[in-house]
Formats: C-alpha cells, sequence, structure tokens
C-alpha cells in the first residue's frame, strides 16, 4: 500500500497518555505535526495548553505551518510524531527553536542507523521510552483493524542547563 501523503499517521491515544504518565511539560505545549489532533486531544485532556500546527489541513490545528520553515518558537515543549522521513529534521529544528523538552513518537528502528550514530552521540536523548505493546497507526481515512507489526518508542530530550541539552547517557525504559 503507498504510504500516505507526508506520512499522516495518527498517534493511537494510548501511546500519548503513557508517555505522560512518565513524563511531565512545564508551560505550553506545541504539538507542531498536528494532524487530526490525537496527540493534542490527549495532551489538552490532561491538561495541558497545546499550540496544534500543521504542514496540512486535517480538520484540527493551524494549518499551512510548516515546522522546518518556523522561525521562532510557539510554546517551550514539543510533543508530536513527525514524519519518519524528516525525524532528525524535526529534532534539529526544536534544538534550533531552543525548545526546553521535546518528545518524539517514532519508530524503535530510529535508533538504527550509521547516518543517525553521529546525530545521537553529539546529540543523545535522555530518555528512550519502548513501547511494549506494537501500535498500529492507520491513516486517518481508515477504520483501524488488526494488531502492529512494528516497534516505537518515545524519544525524549530537555535541557540540563542555559542553552544545553543533556549530553549523557540516555536511560531506557519500557512502557
Amino acid at each position: 500500500m503507498a504510504r500516505q501523503k507526508d506520512d499522516f499517521y495518527p498517534t493511537p491515544s494510548e501511546a500519548t497518555q503513557l508517555l505522560l504518565d512518565n513524563e511531565t511539560f512545564t508551560g505550553k505545549v506545541w504539538e507542531c505535526a498536528c494532524g487530526n489532533g490525537a496527540m493534542s486531544k490527549v495532551l489538552q485532556e490532561n491538561g495541558y495548553d497545546v499550540v496544534s500546527t500543521d504542514l496540512n489541513n486535517y480538520g484540527f490545528g493551524e494549518s499551512n505551518r510548516d515546522f522546518l520553515l518556523e522561525k521562532e518558537q510557539l510554546a517551550p515543549n514539543i510533543c508530536t510524531n513527525p514524519p519518519f522521513k524528516v525525524a532528525q529534521d524535526f529534532i534539529e529544528k526544536c534544538f534550533e527553536l531552543d525548545v526546553d523538552k521535546i518528545a518524539m513518537f517514532l519508530r524503535l528502528s530510529f535508533l538504527e542507523s550509521v547516518k543517525r550514530r553521529d546525530f545521537f552521540q553529539q546529540n543523545p536523548p535522555v530518555r528512550v521510552y519502548v513501547m511494549s505493546k506494537r501500535f498500529t497507526l492507520w491513516r486517518g481515512d481508515e477504520t483501524p483493524s488488526g494488531s502492529g507489526i512494528t516497534p516505537y518508542a518515545w524519544y525524549v530530550w530537555e535541557r540540563s542547563g542555559k542553552n544545553a541539552y543533556s549530553k549523557g547517557k540516555p536511560t531506557l525504559w519500557w512502557l
């Protein structure tokens, strides 16, 4: 099956809730690839003030906002499920925008790759939460059925001081 345009695969609410059961954000949270609002809604249900933007119009948040072209942060925290093909670009943009805390929902295989080895050694996340359950990410226009075969994880970066992200070895945990 062809991939969905711009990798639009809404995040299962359970996956977002598992992150929020283990991580907190101080201040507003920017969901910069909000799609149909799946993640934003869970963040809001947990009491967060959420800024929701997306490149495309999926009926939620502010559309026509290309995160990779943003010049200023809209919130001190970013929590998102970026298009996998530009996931590293999203993370690097978060660094450029001087975001305090970053949480990215990505395939577990994001850890692999010769290309990303240097990136991770220079910019290690502070925590990686491996999803014990395999979620199925469905396009917004499909009815979910079956069980997932792709392993996912939450990758978290946060500041350890002024203008510096943590550089130590990440903590690995299972959700």
